[in-house]
Parts: structure tokens; C-alpha cells; sequence
């Protein structure tokens, strides 16, 4: 029995190292919230992203949310837990930097219950900066042809005047 317990301590410490190796090289900054709303676990990109210290882990979320500028964080995880259901959102950190969020529920699936959120921060500002260059340059685009209209009108609007005044003339005989 001794043994048993031995190699079963040793499998979840193995199992421990390949989860802590996973995390410390993880390059997504990713969170994982229990359903109690308490700090799990993060990864170093996380840490660094969103100012997370090692002595977070075990702290209720209410007490670092100031670190995410996003208001809704702990009621979109409250939602997750009580729907299972993945949510996705842009959202903008306190350094001005745009993320996709991804909130997902951490399922325990021998018990089918949600035992808290694992969250993705995926980098999208290239895809904002881009999104942003394409409404700038559409809005110059509209701009020049509107100049474009405006300036094809009024000599248009001058040849269409003299050709009317020109049919009201009274014809003149060629003798």
C-alpha cells in the first residue's frame, strides 16, 4: 500500500512539474480564476501585461481588478461560471494595449460542474491599428469624392444653364 500511495504522490508531482513547466512558458498571457473568485494561477506574460505579483495567487480578484481596466471582468467571469458558456471580448489594458479576451469555463468533468475561468489575452492592437488606418483612409476616400462631386457640378451646372439659355434663344435665319 506503501508503494502505491509512494507512486501515486510521484505521478502528481511529475504532473505538477509538466503543469508548472506549461505556465512559466507559456507566451499568451493567460489567468485562471477559481469559482470562488480567487487568483489561481498565471503566466509570466500575465504577470508582466497586467503588473500581477506572485503574491496575488490565492487573493480574491475584487481586491487586483484595478490591474485589467476592465470594469465587467468579475461579472463576465460570474457569468461564465454560472453558464459554462465561453465569452469573448475586446478589451483595452491600463497601458493602452488591446487584447481579445477569451473567458472560459474550467470544467471539472467527472462532476460536470464549472469550477472557475481560465482567461486568454490574445494581442490584437495590429488588427485595431489596422482597423483604424482602413476608417481613416475611407474616410479620406469619401472626402475626395465629395471634392471630386463638388467640383464636376459646378462646371456641369454652368454647361447645363447656357444650353437652356441657348434652346431659349429665338432661331435666327441664315440670310
Amino acid at each position: 500500500m506503501l508503494s502505491t500511495t509512494s507512486e501515486q504522490i510521484n505521478n502528481l508531482n511529475q504532473l505538477n512539474e509538466e503543469l508548472e513547466n506549461y505556465f512559466s512558458n507559456t507566451i499568451i498571457p493567460q489567468i485562471f480564476v477559481d469559482a470562488k473568485l480567487i487568483l489561481r494561477k498565471f503566466t509570466p506574460p500575465a504577470m508582466k501585461q497586467f503588473n500581477l505579483k506572485a503574491d496575488f495567487i490565492g487573493k480574491p480578484l475584487e481586491e487586483i481588478k484595478e490591474n485589467f481596466r476592465f470594469p465587467t471582468i468579475i461579472d463576465n467571469i460570474k457569468t461564465v461560471i454560472a453558464t459554462g458558456k465561453i465569452l469573448e471580448k475586446e478589451i483595452q489594458t491600463t497601458d493602452m494595449r488591446w487584447f481579445q479576451m477569451n473567458v472560459l469555463p474550467y470544467l471539472i468533468r467527472k462532476e460536470n460542474i464549472t469550477n472557475g475561468v481560465i482567461i486568454t489575452f490574445v494581442d490584437i492592437n495590429s488588427r485595431i491599428r489596422d482597423l483604424n488606418e482602413q476608417e481613416k483612409m475611407l474616410a479620406e476616400h469619401e472626402l475626395l469624392l465629395d471634392t471630386i462631386a463638388h467640383d464636376i457640378k459646378n462646371p456641369l451646372l454652368a454647361l447645363s444653364l447656357s444650353v437652356q439659355m441657348m434652346k431659349n434663344l429665338p432661331a435666327r435665319s441664315l440670310e
